[in-house]
């Protein structure tokens, strides 16, 4: 099947993944239970089921940690522990389509969560992980399509205390080369591997340079989605809704618009909306504006014969936009752009102190520095609001810091050389080695997006004149961070982000070339038949489309220089968007706040649609204009979402007291007033 991956940088790995530092979870073979009587704790073989039920680490135990890190207080509902698998439809505990938000919904913090979603994570990773990263010496398939991710390794026996936990197991000296595995927070094993704290670059420079060597794999650059274009002639019948037959791309560097047709579908992976906020560990650029987002909503409006029924994140094509996580340690200097200090920091025993050297993590959570991420995001964030040192009214001293200065100093800078190299290279540098640092959370990873199912395949109400019932948008999947599967609840578990592409990826893979998957599972036979069949559709309905626009109807070739004027005046209202998101929807949040944040951001989403259709009548928007408009329609509905959910749980915080929704907090505002200066005139 040929594929085209269009992508808005100039690069093929401009991409948020390229920046993860942490890690991407496997699984962790070597750690055992501890028996009464001796025996012999030798690792256990990723293909032997034998000894695989002495493990610690179990696909059990990570769909726990990660029902315990979404905010989902409920227990789970499988009681029978499973292996590795292929997770099909005949174990699914939530299969019920007749709502396109899988899952169950906690009674407590109103955290919707779909335990399928974790449990076909937790079987299928660490095949995925063989599969399509690791080498023959780890049991992996890389070397058949050139992709071997240069994962850290470490020596058995080990028994120092940087070893990964590996001591506690004990070896027989055998294997004196494996895989580096880390602890992270929330997690009950170490079970994270990576490539120091820059696994992201290592994994997206290996697979990117894999697929660019497929003779069937096409890249194009400088290529901004704008649109989806469906079939007109498709809607709601047999409960299905509008067929996607391609997109269309705005050139930045020519600023000309083509379509681009796909017999096969349309995936939507542009990553999260994070980005959107004025204080983000997302890279700038086209990155994180909530693209995948916009282009569904917009998809959704068409459908609906552009009847704008935003319902807050509820069963649409987009769901739980309001779980916005904010990571807890990105890099505080007034005036710079926040950068990320991983999560590993943290598992490798980093310490949250105030500015007088107190830890305090342990008075928000028992497990401390260790708790989920949108605690700890509070913790840190509650922490900095606080007068310290005896300070007047409206003078305040930073009271967050990061301090991993007690671990040895070389070890610190081997396996942290990008937080090192960023840190030492400033005009003042700094020594993470020997001081505390500034940390305050930031905008980091949407748990929401645009709703699928555990195929990729994107769902959502479909309006018709019987109703509104859910069903399948044909011919369009999402997967990764733009994707909301239901795993991740309320709040993202460490790690998981990399992994979620790799399974939920692959499965749509597999699903659009009818390949892979349980040839039992009826399920999933009937869906790729309907696959087939909706191809066939789209190809008919894609060469109608190409003669109706060699008349010159529906074509692409729109084209102008771009006009400094609209180009700034995109650029200013971003940068207002984004200053109102942190101020109003950001850590914490209160109605009034968002009452607020819904009617700007209202207005702002009106008036990029204007900018953009003047386009069409020889205005010259360019690509900021498009960047625009998508941070806009993604603003808009996570501020609705938020809006229309007055529970707390997970990364949404709502503070309902009439006391605090009247007062400013000061780490919570802009720092960047001349911003927002600009962007109101």
């Amino acid at each position: 099947i040929p594929v085209t991956i269009l992508h808005a940088g100039s690069y093929k790995e401009d991409c948020n993944s390229y920046w993860a530092q942490g890690g991407v979870i496997y699984r962790n073979y070597r750690l055992k239970k501890k028996e009464e009587e001796g025996g012999g704790e030798d690792r256990v073989h990723p293909n032997e089921e034998d000894g695989m039920s002495q493990l610690v680490d179990t696909p059990q135990s990570l769909v726990n940690d990660i029902r315990i890190a979404s905010g989902y207080t409920s227990p789970l509902s499988r009681s029978d522990p499973i292996e590795e698998c292929t997770y099909s439809s005949h174990l699914f505990q939530n299969n019920n389509h007749s709502s396109s938000k899988m899952g169950r919904t906690c009674p407590t913090s109103g955290v919707h969560w779909n335990e399928d979603a974790a449990w076909k994570l937790a079987c299928e990773g660490p095949h995925r992980i063989r599969q399509l990263l690791l080498g023959s010496k780890d049991d992996g398939h890389g070397e058949t399509h050139g992709c071997v991710v240069p994962f850290d390794r470490t020596t058995l026996p080990t028994s120092g205390e940087d070893d990964d936990n590996d001591a506690r197991v004990e070896k027989d000296g055998t294997e004196d080369d494996v895989l580096s595995l880390c602890l992270e927070a929330s997690h009950a094993a170490p079970r994270i591997i990576h490539h120091a704290d820059c696994t992201g670059k290592a994994i997206t420079e290996s697979i990117t340079k894999a697929a660019a060597e497929h003779p069937l794999i096409d890249f194009v650059g400088d290529a901004v989605v704008t649109e989806l274009i469906k079939d007109d002639s498709s809607g709601g019948s047999s409960g299905d809704n509008a067929m996607v037959i391609g997109a269309n791309v705005l050139d930045k560097r020519t600023n000309q618009s083509t379509n681009y047709y796909a017999v096969h579908g349309v995936v939507l992976a542009s990553g999260g909306l994070a980005g959107i906020y004025q204080h983000s560990t997302n890279p700038l650029g086209f990155n994180a504006l909530g693209s995948s987002v916009g282009l569904a909503l917009r998809l959704e409006d068409q459908t609906n014969n552009n009847s704008r029924n935003y319902n807050g994140g509820g069963n649409g094509i987009t769901s739980d936009l309001e779980y916005v996580q904010f990571h807890p340690t990105s890099l505080y200097l007034p005036g710079e752009a926040r950068f990320l200090l991983t999560e590993a920091l943290r598992g490798e025993g980093a310490i949250l102190r105030d500015a007088e050297g107190r830890p305090f993590a342990k008075e928000y959570h028992p497990n401390g520095e260790l708790a989920p991420r949108d605690i700890v995001a509070r913790a840190v964030f509650s922490e900095s609001q606080k007068l310290v040192g005896g300070g007047s009214y409206g003078e305040y001293v930073h009271n967050a810091y990061l301090d991993i200065s007690h671990r040895d100093a070389n070890w610190l800078k081997d396996r942290f050389p990008s937080i090192d190299a960023h840190l030492s290279s400033r005009s003042n540098p700094m020594d993470f080695t020997k001081e505390k640092i500034p940390v305050i959370p930031a905008a980091h990873y949407t748990c929401g997006g645009v709703t699928t199912d555990l195929n990729g395949c994107v769902v959502g109400d479909v309006s018709s004149t019987n109703g509104s019932s859910s069903g399948w948008y044909r011919n369009l999947y999402a997967a990764g961070e733009a994707a909301r599967t239901g795993l991740h609840g309320g709040n993202r578990l460490a790690s998981t982000s990399l992994l979620e592409g790799l399974v939920f990826g692959a499965s749509v893979g597999e699903m659009v070339a009818g390949v892979g998957g349980d040839a039992s599972d009826d399920a999933a036979l009937e869906g790729r038949e309907k696959v087939m069949e909706t191809m066939h559709m789209a190809r008919h309905a894609i060469e109608h489309r190409l003669v109706m626009e060699q008349h010159g109807v529906n074509g692409s070739g729109i084209a102008a220089s771009s006009d400094d004027r609209i180009t700034n005046e995109a650029t200013a209202i971003l940068a207002h968007l984004k200053s109102l998101m942190w101020d109003n929807v950001g850590v914490v949040r209160t109605p009034s706040k968002l009452e607020v944040a819904v009617s700007e951001l209202g207005a702002i989403r009106d008036q990029a649609d204007r900018m953009w259709e003047e386009r069409h009548h020889g205005a010259a928007a360019g690509w900021e204009v498009a960047a625009l408009r998508d941070a806009a329609y993604a603003g808009l509905a996570v501020a609705e979402a938020a809006l229309a959910n007055r529970v707390s749980g997970g990364a949404h915080y709502v503070e309902l007291d009439e006391e605090h929704s009247s007062v400013d907090v000061k780490e919570q505002d802009s720092d960047d007033e001349d911003d927002v200066v600009v962007a109101r005139a």
